[in-house]
């Protein structure tokens, strides 16, 4: 094993390095088909243990760790130092859970009592977890024969938006990106060749909220279904893509790397590049991919008002005609949208769980929990995508009159105070899904709390304040903010 960091340079045999604190403890893997492995009994060394042979490292460095084969991974400070930014997943279920222990980052030389054999070692890079947890394959590096200290560049995030919402970090995308994990190469007609990761996998993991991190978590059935595919430029700038065009495409790539260095200027951190994309469709700069999935049909009603005897003012609103009683009403751009529990059952749904904590500190749940994106329902209403400006908020009022504002922040990048089962403020793998709840236990919401309930739905075992959670929604106004 070798170590550098600028002009130092360690090396380790295999005695030397057990020489080193050991750590041991559980951990495991899930590959990108979801086959998972262990979680078997590890001994090794933490990474922070190794690094101090070069001095460590600071808030401006990230460690690259390479392969014999020449795979690699990149790790953030975070994710070294405090075990930080891996998501967690169920070794039974593969779904995403909250973390019993603080993930260690380690090189490992010994499994179940037993050397680490040359398959995959006689070292690799894993992520200690627990008994019943495990964490994403592409981080378990096989055959670990090299540590790089290496500046960090500028961080970045991409939103990606659909059933669920997530902000994938740079750390996150570049693993996925990783030759060997999802990541692929891309030689334009100039010689350039990019790195990236096909666009499908990315809208696999919010086209719908189970198997985010799978690499069959994309739906071809919702892909069948008809979707639109939104991506955003941090200056504005937009393309649109059908879930046709998009579905399994190997040829659409969101790519990170040119020549093997970051991109720069209009097109960092992202672009899209590819032999099925056009000149047209290369937009570079990708700061948000959207999902905008089929909303329910309205018509036009043209009511027609008389003011005095003498004139008749005519105005025409758009609304809709409910296929059932009307549960909802939601007030956008002059329009006026009304919508039965039928009907928001028709869009694409959000499926997770959700919880509250009172003002006391008592947890409640989580529990299972379905409705539709408040998103998807202002987009129906609104015309638009999104159907939210950054100037505007969004009130939503209950039968009884209690009301509450959720900004376009919370909305769109889900900044809500979250809390694990135990009820300690935690940040949650992925941001949570504003919902307009109508289902919870696969049982319609009673009139208690329904027959449409805001909330806040995630894809792990989080809960939130209970103040967000409103009952008996029964109108949504869209507001210009103060």
């Amino acid at each position: 094993m070798t170590i550098v960091k600028g002009t130092q340079t360690s090396t380790y045999t295999m005695s030397s390095l057990k020489a080193l604190p050991v750590t041991s403890g559980w951990a495991g893997q899930m590959s990108s088909t979801g086959t998972i492995t262990g979680p078997y009994q590890y001994k090794g060394v933490a990474l922070t243990e190794i690094l101090k042979a070069v001095g460590g490292i600071t808030e401006t460095d990230a460690v690259r760790v390479s392969a014999k084969d020449g795979y690699a991974m990149t790790l953030s400070y975070n994710q070294v130092m405090h075990g930080s930014g891996f998501p967690i997943l169920d070794s039974t279920t593969g779904k995403e859970v909250a973390a019993a222990n603080t993930p260690v980052v380690f090189l490992a030389f010994e499994q179940d009592g037993k050397p680490i054999d040359d398959t995959v070692g006689p070292i690799r890079l894993g992520v200690m977890t627990s008994n019943t947890q495990v964490t994403d394959g592409h981080w378990w590096v096989k055959w670990a024969q090299k540590i790089e200290v290496v500046p960090t560049v500028q961080p970045w995030t991409i939103s990606l938006e659909g059933a669920i919402t997530e902000k994938m970090d740079q750390a996150t995308f570049e693993s996925g990106a990783a030759i060997g994990c999802h990541g692929v190469k891309y030689t334009d007609a100039d010689g350039h060749v990019y790195e990236g990761i096909p666009l499908y996998y990315l809208i696999g993991r919010v086209d719908d909220a189970v198997d985010t991190h799978k690499g069959d978590a994309f739906s071809d059935a919702l892909a069948d279904s008809g979707y639109e595919v939104h991506l955003v430029a941090a200056d504005g700038y937009e393309v649109t893509l059908t879930s046709a065009e998009t579905k399994r495409n190997e040829g659409m790539i969101v790519a990170y790397k040119m020549d093997g260095k970051s991109l720069v200027d209009k097109n960092w951190p992202l672009r899209l590049v590819g032999s099925n994309v056009t000149k047209q469709k290369q937009i570079g700069g990708i700061a948000k991919m959207k999902l905008v999935f089929p909303g329910s049909s309205t018509t036009t009603v043209t009511n027609t008002t008389a003011t005095t005897t003498a004139s008749v003012t005519t105005s025409t609103t758009t609304t809709s005609v409910p296929s059932g009683p009307t549960v909802l009403t939601v007030i956008t751009g002059g329009k006026t949208t009304t919508f039965s529990l039928a009907d928001l059952k028709k869009f694409m749904p959000v499926i997770g769980s959700g919880g509250t904590k009172n003002k006391t500190g008592v947890v409640n749940g989580p529990f299972p929990y379905q409705g539709v994106a408040l998103t998807t329902v202002l987009t129906s209403a609104g015309g638009s995508s999104g159907g939210l400006s950054s100037n505007q908020n969004v009130v939503l009022t209950a039968s009884d009159g209690y009301s509450k504002t959720i900004t376009y922040d919370q909305l769109m990048n889900g900044t809500f105070t979250t809390y694990d089962t135990t009820g300690t403020a935690v940040t949650p793998t992925t941001k949570p899904t504003v919902t307009l709840v109508y289902s919870a236990n696969d049982a319609d919401l009673d009139s208690s709390t329904g027959p449409v309930e805001l909330g806040l739905i995630f894809s792990g075992s989080y809960v939130s304040d209970g103040s967000w959670w409103v009952k008996m929604v029964v109108k949504i106004e869209v507001v210009t903010a103060p």
